[in-house]
């Protein structure tokens, strides 16, 4: 059994023994995957910074081309609309690649509970302390597929 759905920041993958955090859904993807830990939170928290780094060099970046364009003599260009559709489309493509990546044994899972759109997962992770997971706007075959594994009701 192999299967996966979308959430707002990637996909979860699904097979016999693991529930995969993923960015892409590919299933090439799980083999640098870890099980929940110190160290894959680590891994997770650097890619976060990396990705709001570019958010900050960007927004910077975009003010000073704004303010230099406005201050010039032409005053009209659409330089600053250009500047803005760029930085929201960057936002909405790295998004995806802002989810967290993290696999979950099964047996590992105590419950799972689903309520306006969101899941939460509560599993024991690698570093065996209780733990949980959030994911947000979860799409519907995501919800069949979960009730299927008797995960929800």
């Amino acid at each position: 059994m192999k299967d996966f759905f979308k959430y707002e920041k990637g996909y979860v993958n699904i097979d016999a023994t693991y529930l995969y955090l993923t960015q892409t859904g590919n299933w090439s993807e799980i083999d640098s995957i870890y099980e929940k830990s110190a160290k894959s939170k680590s891994i997770n928290s650097r890619k976060k910074i990396k990705t709001y780094s570019f958010y900050v060099m960007l927004l910077a970046f975009s003010l000073l081309l704004f303010f230099n364009v406005t201050n010039g003599k032409s005053g009209k260009s659409m330089l600053p609309i250009g500047i803005i559709l760029l930085f929201l489309s960057s936002f909405y493509y790295f998004r995806a690649s802002s989810g967290k990546q993290y696999k979950i044994p099964l047996q590992k899972i105590n419950k799972m509970e689903y309520s306006f759109n969101s899941l939460k997962i509560y599993f024991t992770n690698a570093d065996g302390k209780e733990d949980f997971e959030r994911l947000e706007n979860i799409d519907s075959k995501g919800i069949t597929i979960l009730k299927e594994l008797k995960f929800l009701k």
